[in-house]
């Protein structure tokens, strides 16, 4: 399957009630949303499709709905790069005793971690800052 028909397929799942809709209304793009609908039902591909493919992943990724129809991005080294990016996180304060691990970039203001940890609920100790290479 090519990518257009991939994209159109993810589209396709989303659309199955007026959420899809009213979003693109909102965020600017109902235009190019309707236009996808009519090539949908005539069958027709070309580069307006993919353009207008494109305008949808751009306007809701700007309001934080990321992969509409390109799925989900995840991060791939380059083969035959050396450097590995570090994740620093919030880890449970027992080493193994859990699984519980908590992004320290995603907490705090403008990215920065938090000053303090969070708290084990359970052991009543702050997590401890672990480091892991992906």
């Amino acid at each position: 399957m090519d990518e257009v028909a991939e994209r159109l397929a993810r589209l396709c799942m989303q659309a199955g009630d007026d959420g899809l809709r009213l979003s693109a209304e909102r965020f600017g793009v109902a235009g190019e949303l309707a236009r996808l609908v009519a090539a949908a039902r005539a069958g027709t591909r070309g580069p307006s499709v993919t353009a207008d493919l494109d305008a949808l992943d751009d306007a809701f990724a700007r309001h934080g709905i990321d992969g509409l129809t390109l799925g989900e991005r995840a991060f791939e080294p380059l083969r035959g790069g050396r450097s590995r990016p570090v994740v620093t996180v919030w880890a449970c304060p027992a080493g193994i005793a859990c699984s519980r691990l908590e992004p320290q970039e995603q907490q705090g203001r403008r990215g920065r971690g938090r000053e303090e940890p969070p708290h084990c609920g359970l052991a009543g100790e702050p997590l401890v800052s672990r480091k892991f290479r992906l």
